[in-house]
This record gives C-alpha cells, sequence and structure tokens, in this order.
C-alpha cells in the first residue's frame, strides 16, 4: 500500500485488479479500464461493469488484487493496432477535410441565417443543392429566391420541375425561423 511512482500507465496496468481507497475513505474495487496520464486519471470498471474515473492524485492507498494476464495484453494490443491503423486514420482525416471543404462551399455569407437554414435543409433532402447569389438552385430546376418562402419557390425552366416543386415548397415551409 506504498505510494506508488512512476507512469501512470505502469503504476495502474490496464487489466489489472485494484482495491483503491481514495482520501475521502471511498473505497473501490475493479479492474482498470484505461489510464490518462495527461489528466492523471484512471479509469476502473467495477463489478457492476461502471467506469469510474478517479483522479490519481486523490488515491489514499491501493492494493493490487490480480495482474493483468498476458493474453489480455496481447488481445487488447491487437485490438488497439486493428482500430488505429495508420491507413485508417489517414482516411478519417481526408474524409473529415472533405466534409469541412464541403461544408465551406455550402455556406453564403450573403445570405440571410434563415436561408442558410434552408440550404441546409435542403441538401440533406437533394443533395444536388447550390447558390446562385443569394437565391437557391435544386436538382438546376427550381429556384428559391429570398426571403426563402414556400412562395419564393419556383421552377426555372416552365413545364420541367413541376414534379418536384411540391416537394421543395414543403421542405422550405416545414424550416424552421432561426432567431
Amino acid at each position: 500500500m506504498a505510494s506508488r511512482t512512476g507512469p501512470l500507465d505502469t503504476q495502474y496496468p490496464v487489466c489489472s485488479s485494484w482495491d483503491i481507497v481514495l482520501k475521502n475513505d471511498d473505497k473501490v474495487r475493479g479492474e482498470i479500464y484505461t489510464v490518462d496520464p495527461i489528466s492523471n486519471f484512471i479509469f476502473v470498471k467495477d463489478q457492476l461493469s461502471e467506469v469510474r474515473m478517479i483522479n490519481a492524485a486523490f488515491i489514499k492507498s491501493s492494493t493490487l488484487i490480480k495482474k493483468a494476464e498476458q493474453s489480455d495484453i496481447q488481445a487488447l494490443s491487437a485490438l488497439a493496432k486493428a482500430t488505429h491503423s495508420k491507413r485508417a486514420l489517414e482516411e478519417k482525416e481526408k474524409r473529415a477535410i472533405r466534409l469541412a471543404e464541403e461544408s465551406f462551399r455550402n455556406n453564403n455569407p450573403k445570405a440571410s441565417a434563415f436561408g442558410q437554414a434552408v440550404f441546409d435543409r435542403l441538401v440533406k433532402a437533394c443533395n444536388e443543392v447550390s447558390w446562385d447569389g443569394n437565391s437557391i438552385i435544386v436538382m438546376s430546376q427550381i429556384r428559391v429566391d429570398p426571403p426563402y418562402g414556400q412562395d419564393n419557390c419556383k421552377p426555372i425552366k416552365t413545364g420541367k420541375g413541376a414534379s418536384g416543386l411540391d416537394r421543395i415548397q414543403k421542405i422550405v415551409a416545414s424550416t424552421p425561423t432561426v432567431s
């Protein structure tokens, strides 16, 4: 029960079981789920499978009940490698960049907040939406002009897009006002 020193992950190895007494005399018994050396927290999963977050500075004493088994450590290591492969992280990063660029393209600083809200709602519903000045163009067939009301939805060419006009008008009408 002596005070523990060294890196947090070596003091409290993942998958090991501990009896921990806190400075307020609370007792915690469980398996180390993970550690965060930056914030100095350990996460302990108790017998009810609830995870408790404990700041290591508030530990009065601790007793090792069961060392982490090598098979558990190897399985955890394999899972971490599979989950965080360099290729997978690079693909996630590329996707995040692409989504951010898309979001910037869809933003019109000249439009009102409500106009942007209508545009965002139409993008979710129709995908093929663009800005033409302050007007919204939907599927190259329907134009929604300011102030972006149901009556401001018009087909670009007479006879074309009439079938989708009703749907677009309903989407525009259902957009909540922005304060």
